[in-house]
């Protein structure tokens, strides 16, 4: 009798687990993912990652008594739907539509276990309904994409955040960007030991309060898996004719590949190949136009490259020119490292710039250098352009 009560128990035990895990999806399938449920979303404020696929979202908690580090958070959103839809349309495989959703599982997984400044920071972790994937970050102003003015992805254009319709931003904003950039950089090769492989405009995110940090690690590897076994590490495959950028890109953004990641049967990778992606994005911000405009066509990237002359750099500050064509050299051991970059003349004679970096440590420093610098930063507030003054100072 007591053996029948037990296999009772244990049969009503799973039922009740199957009944639950039954109710948890349909409630999910119907609300959607958890982060679409526990936060309000406000207004979309931009788009990211490969392809702008994710939709950016400013939002607050629907629970009040939640304790909250941010009152305004952002829920990134993937439309599956609609991503189906436009693999249809477009004629590819459902195979191609499983991979790019793939590498925006591992993005994310990576970025919840990166701690850095540097680093988007992940308030709830993603999840994923049958229609879509939700997860919730920090508040976040744009990416860098939309702030160069690519708004892909918007599900109105006409409901564009007026603060991004027409902006450009200020050389000073930039190189402080590019600064904060190149320390994130040098903390993924040298302490995260890992390799980015995908830096472009739509993985550098701007927060709310004017801070550059990286997202989209979908493509990211470990510089033991680079090393040790590169045999395995394929080289990423762009055709070689005019290709239109997809809405499921399963490679990063040619315009900002290094070459040792394109040419070969198996890549060489290294530190070094982010390093030549960072220099390409750093010249379109700089001359405010992609160093490279190939419609992922490899014949007219390597034409580019090869025949990449001292005229292209016409545009690009005098100090800045040496270190960039360094960084943009086919030679992989030609290029600086991240932190060599970060003692480039270019932010290093800029005093606006070291007053912004005082700005960004402030709570590190001591009463009297608190009090001089406050001194001194007010005959310089004029220098300031308005985006720099609202956001930082």
């Amino acid at each position: 009798m007591s053996l029948n009560m037990k296999t009772l128990t244990q049969a009503l035990a799973k039922t009740a687990a199957v009944i639950e895990k039954t109710v948890q999806t349909t409630v999910q399938e119907v609300t959607g993912p958890k982060p679409l449920q526990d936060y309000e979303i406000i207004d979309q404020i931009g788009s990211a990652g490969p392809g702008l696929a994710w939709k950016l979202y400013s939002a607050k908690v629907r629970d009040a008594t939640r304790a909250q580090q941010y009152p305004i958070v952002c829920v990134w959103v993937l439309d599956k739907r609609a991503l189906s839809e436009a693999r249809v349309r477009a004629g590819l495989s459902k195979a191609v539509e499983d991979a790019f959703l793939d590498l925006a599982r591992a993005d994310a997984g990576r970025l919840v276990r990166l701690r850095h400044p540097g680093v988007v920071h992940v308030v709830q972790a993603m999840d994923e309904s049958k229609n879509a994937m939700a997860m919730v970050t920090e508040p976040l102003f744009a990416s860098v994409a939309n702030a160069l003015g690519n708004l892909e992805n918007f599900e109105n254009v006409m409901k564009v955040p007026k603060e991004l319709k027409g902006l450009e931003m200020s050389l000073l904003e930039m190189k402080h960007g590019l600064l904060q950039i190149a320390e994130s950089l040098d903390f993924l090769h040298s302490n995260a030991h890992l390799i980015h492989r995908a830096i472009s405009p739509e993985n550098v995110l701007i927060t709310s309060s004017g801070a550059w940090k990286l997202g989209g690690f979908g493509f990211a590897i470990t510089t033991d898996q680079a090393s040790s076994d590169s045999s395995n590490v394929q080289a990423f495959h762009y055709a070689e004719y005019d290709v239109e950028d997809s809405m499921l890109p399963l490679q990063p953004s040619l315009n900002y590949t290094a070459p040792e990641l394109v040419r070969s049967k198996t890549a060489s990778v290294g530190c070094f190949s982010d390093i030549f992606s960072f220099g390409c994005l750093a010249y379109h911000l700089i001359a405010r136009k992609p160093l490279f405009d190939c419609h992922n066509n490899v014949k007219m990237y390597m034409n580019t490259l090869t025949y990449l002359s001292n005229e292209a750099f016409s545009s690009i500050p005098p100090e800045l020119v040496p270190d960039l064509q360094r960084m943009l050299s086919a030679n992989e051991s030609l290029r600086p490292t991240a932190s060599d970059f970060t003692g480039s003349p270019f932010f290093r004679d800029d005093t606006r710039l070291r007053a912004l970096r005082f700005l960004d440590h402030m709570l590190g420093r001591d009463n009297m250098q608190k009090s001089e610098f406050l001194k001194a930063l007010s005959d310089m507030w004029k220098d300031f352009d308005s985006r720099v003054l609202r956001y930082k100072v």
